[in-house]
């Protein structure tokens, strides 16, 4: 049977739908950007600086997103990823769409040799961290901001 969601890039078509989500992943994060800041993201997504993928639901109406930065390490050769953003629409949410995102970047970092995937969550976010136990293992690791 096949899968409800689909998954693929983000493409300019998607801008409408992805400005939507992004606003809903900004009022639940309690965050606000200036609109030169979301486009310049979209931009960075469309020119491959970004790894963005969104999520269909059967009736092709977009329902999630990710956005992954590829980047080198020090303590391999290979290219690691970071999952920056996640986001699932509040009705879509327990359908998949996150657990497909994940998985379609963890694909992709298989057939291109990627070394990890890995994201973080706020400490609170315990309905993500439900699905991301599930797939990864969690680290003792803490994360320090210094803003410049």
């Amino acid at each position: 049977m096949k899968s409800p969601l689909t998954i693929r890039p983000i493409e300019a078509r998607d801008r409408a739908a992805w400005d939507e989500m992004w606003a809903g992943y900004l009022v639940f994060y309690e965050s606000e950007l200036a609109p030169e800041i979301s486009a310049d993201t979209f931009a960075r997504i469309l020119s491959g600086a970004l790894i963005g993928l969104i999520a269909e639901n059967a009736n092709g109406h977009a329902v999630g997103f990710a956005h992954a930065l590829l980047h080198t390490g020090t303590w391999s050769p290979k290219p690691l990823c970071y999952l920056e953003d996640l986001f699932v629409r509040a009705d879509a949410r327990g359908l998949g769409a996150g657990r497909a995102l994940i998985e379609a970047l963890a694909a992709r970092g298989r057939r291109e040799g990627w070394l990890r995937l890995y994201w973080q969550t706020a400490r609170d976010n315990e309905t993500a961290q439900r699905l991301y136990d599930k797939l990864a293992q969690r680290t003792n690791w803490l994360r320090y901001d210094l803003d410049l």
